[in-house]
């Protein structure tokens, strides 16, 4: 007997030893699969408990004018970030961040404190570099500060249709911005965070590098954007209008040296404007384009010798009846030639050459020109335009298309239709981007000119002598420049509404070219709704003769020294021989 008075039982004793053993046994096993056998897989489950894979952003590409001069570029700014629970004298912090911060102890206090369950508080956002660093020395105990890449416009406003913005997530709004988002943005660098069981960080390492993303060369030179922003400003101004686009083209290449929409934005602070502000007319808006398309008209029956230049047509002086509809011209004409045509802007004159190519002729001298398709300028949401399959035309059809009715074009369709007569015939693409260069300097792509010939180098010549002779001693007297010959064609369209045309609303326009004989720039200037004067000449012209005047110098072109005498006598009254388009009673 032992103990308890219970007689010894080996038996028992041994079971108990068995199963003591078996159990160590069994621990032990479980051990070296751990250790051994399940490893890698138990580490890798570690890791994902306690690293948190994350994001480095990339970069941002710089966006250049011609001249290398940045439009947009990136700068690093702060976020002040509270982690509440690791701050155990809150209104002591607050009493030192909040005169950096620029709010209230108390209020800051009271944040804090609301958010004790959080382990994440913004205080303050995209601080600048001076607040930022004071924060840094105070040194406080959960105050952190978290870096952030800003996209900055230097230049405000400038090329703000060209550009476009960033909204505050990042996203691109607008412009080149969203249409070469894909190579500006670069690639995102990946980092693991380390983080405790209260998912505080102690740790991070960078897996892989981010890649800077590549930058964009523009076609635009910025002191040419600036005085177009600031002459179509004025000009709107001026004559109290709703809006209106001035653009300049590089004759031969198509590539645009300035671009402006009024109104306009300021690109750092795109969401404080008006939706109407945003939006790029010059290549979105659609508009009846008036007078200017009886260039389109007379260069094709010209190019298709349909007609001679020593021939006259009778413009019925100034009336011609069509069915029950009465067309007219502003002055009573009798015959005039082709080139008397477009100097004096007939209606009667235009129709009559849109008879001589038909329906089919026609829609096809609008297509050519590149009219109803989308010109492919590399901008967001392009307007293809409206140009209706001559099937559908009425009786009215061809003379009303003739002098800019029945059709919807865009500013960049009309300016690049008239750049075929300043560049000897071709339609060119137009294009903002002239190269892309990568985060190691390299150039991955270079915009080449893209032409197609739409009329013969003779039949361009003829027009642009024409053309001339609308400044010289037509309706486009305003648009004379001092040292150079300039060619061009004014328009006065009035606006299609609801039932038929908009009384008192105009669209006044000039599109002209210089210097002659071989142009370098073609610009356009388009005011819409004018008050206090209409006309193209008027209203337009002015506006295109300063940007004219200041780009051909700005592009050190020389001037021509024999215009001396004609620049003395240039100075003549705007003459009423550009009257609006309206001609349906």
């Amino acid at each position: 007997m032992i103990g308890d008075g219970r007689p010894f039982n080996p038996r028992r004793l041994a079971a108990l030893m068995g199963l003591f053993g078996f159990w160590s046994l069994l621990i032990a096993a479980r051990a070296v699969q751990f250790q051994v056998f399940q490893h890698e897989e138990l580490s890798d489950l570690a890791l994902k408990i306690y690293e948190k894979p994350g994001w480095i952003m990339a970069q941002r590409g710089i966006i250049y004018d011609s001249g290398g001069a940045e439009l947009a570029t990136n700068v690093t700014v702060s976020d002040a970030v509270a982690d509440p629970s690791e701050i155990k004298k809150i209104h002591s912090t607050a009493e030192k961040l909040a005169p950096v911060l620029g709010m209230d102890v108390q209020a800051l206090s009271d944040s804090i404190t609301a958010a004790a369950s959080r382990k994440r508080l913004v205080l303050g956002a995209r601080l600048l570099p001076d607040a930022a660093l004071r924060i840094k020395e105070l040194g406080l105990r959960g105050i952190y500060l978290v870096d952030e890449s800003l996209r900055v416009y230097p230049n405000g406003n400038l090329g703000s249709h060209i550009l476009g913005s960033m909204n505050r997530a990042g996203t691109p709004v607008a412009g080149v911005e969203y249409r070469y988002d894909g190579v500006l943005k670069g690639e995102k660098g990946r980092v693991i965070r380390k983080v405790d069981a209260f998912g505080r960080s102690w740790g991070q390492k960078v897996t892989d590098l981010p890649r800077a993303g590549s930058s964009l060369f523009l076609s635009v030179n910025r002191h040419i954007q600036h005085l177009t922003q600031r002459e179509l400003a004025a000009g709107v101004k001026k004559f109290r209008a709703k809006g209106g686009v001035a653009i300049v083209m590089e004759s031969g290449s198509g590539r645009i040296l300035a671009l402006a929409s009024f109104p306009d934005f300021d690109c750092n602070a795109y969401g404080k404007h008006k939706e109407n502000e945003w939006r790029n007319r010059a290549v979105q808006d659609m508009f009846e384009p008036g007078s200017t398309f009886k260039v389109v008209v007379a260069s094709v029956t010209l190019d298709a010798k349909l007609i001679r230049l020593d021939e006259t047509i009778d413009c019925q002086m100034g009336k011609m009846k069509v069915g029950n509809h009465t067309f007219h011209d502003h002055e009573p004409y009798g015959s005039l030639t082709l080139v008397e045509i477009l100097e004096n802007s007939s209606n009667i004159g235009a129709a009559k050459l849109g008879w001589r190519l038909g329906d089919k002729g026609l829609y096809e001298a609008l297509r050519k020109f590149g009219f109803g398709a989308a010109t492919g300028i590399d901008l967001p949401a392009e307007a293809p335009g409206k140009v209706r399959h001559y099937d559908k035309w009425s009786m009215l059809s061809i003379p009303s298309i003739s002098f800019g009715q029945e059709v919807g074009v865009t500013s960049i369709q009309m300016i690049t239709a008239i750049n075929a007569i300043a560049n000897g015939g071709y339609l060119v693409r137009p294009s903002v981007v002239d190269r892309i260069v990568n985060e190691n300097g390299e150039t991955v792509h270079l915009t080449k000119p893209k032409r197609v010939r739409i009329i013969r180098p003779e039949t361009a010549s003829t027009i642009m002598r024409a053309f001339e002779g609308v400044v010289v001693s037509g309706t486009g007297k305003n648009a004379m420049l001092e040292g150079y010959r300039a060619a061009g064609k004014t328009g006065t369209a009035q606006k299609a509404g609801k039932g038929g045309y908009s009384k008192g609303k105009y669209m006044a326009s000039f599109i002209g070219f210089a210097p002659l004989p071989r142009p370098q720039v073609t610009i356009l200037v388009q005011i819409d709704e004018p008050r206090g004067a209409i006309y193209g000449g008027e209203v337009a012209a002015p506006i295109f003769r300063k940007i004219a005047q200041e780009t051909l110098l700005r592009l050190q072109v020389p001037p021509d020294r024999s215009l001396l005498a004609l620049e003395n006598s240039s100075e003549s009254r705007f003459t009423a021989s550009d009257r609006p388009g309206q001609s349906l009673e």
